[in-house]
Parts: structure tokens; sequence; C-alpha cells
């Protein structure tokens, strides 16, 4: 993955997060995953905290959400359980399977870049980041 990581976050991310009330917290582009390494950008706002995240060990690249008192902790190795992905508060799609099933193959493209997978990840704060400030809310 791009060694700008967070650069390309910020500018593809941050403009969402900071109409959200969202601001760049911390950037850790180091983070040790066995011998590989990620990188994470966490972002801060009044009742929550947001963290996007690169993991090369998982091959992803993912946003997590947790209450203000959260380390800053990549979310996959978060031992204390705080952080959640956004998409755990939104409601489940009654599809079958076969249609879920096109429906992430349709996606697929959506992956192909750093850029591409960034502005994917983009929508997805915008559809489900008010459903999980809520779900955060109600764990605390």
């Amino acid at each position: 993955m791009a060694d700008d990581f967070p650069e390309v976050v910020e500018a593809i991310v941050g403009p969402v997060l900071a109409e959200s009330g969202f601001v760049l917290d911390v950037v850790d582009d180091h983070v040790d995953e066995g011998g590989r390494f990620g990188s994470v950008v966490y972002y801060c706002a009044a009742d929550c905290r947001v963290q996007i995240y690169w993991s090369s060990r998982a091959g992803e690249i993912n946003c997590m959400v947790a209450p203000l008192d959260a380390q800053n902790d990549h979310g996959l190795y978060d031992r204390a359980g705080k952080w959640h992905y956004l998409r755990e508060f939104a409601e489940k799609p009654s599809l079958a399977l076969e249609e879920l099933v096109k429906r992430l193959k349709a996606e697929k493209a959506n992956f192909e870049t750093l850029e591409k997978w960034l502005t994917w990840l983009r929508g997805q704060i915008e559809e489900h980041l008010p459903a999980a400030r809520v779900g955060i809310a109600q764990r605390e």
C-alpha cells in the first residue's frame, strides 16, 4: 500500500469527517502487525472517535468507531474491545444470499486502488456514521 496512506486518507475522507465535527487526532504510520506494517489515522469529535486503518496483514482498509476514552489502538488489535466497525450499528440487509454475493462481486472494482477504496469507504462513512454514533453513545 502507498507510503502516503495518511495523506490520502486526509484528502479523501478527512473533509467528510470534518463536516461531521471530527478533527485529525493522531497518525500511527508504523503499526507492527507481526513483521508487516500497517497505518492508522485517528480522528476525534465531541462524542466519539474514528479510525481509518490499513492492515497489511488482513489486506484491508476500513473504518472503526469508539467512545472518547478508547486508546489509540489499531482496531483489529484492540484488547479493550472499544473499537467497532461502523456497520455493526447499521440495519442488516434482508437480501437472499445469492443477491448478497452479486452485490459483493459488483463492489470488487471499488477496491482496486487506494483512492477507489477510500472513496468507497467515504460513502460508507456518510451512510453509517450517524447510526454508529448513536450506537456508541448507547454503549456508554
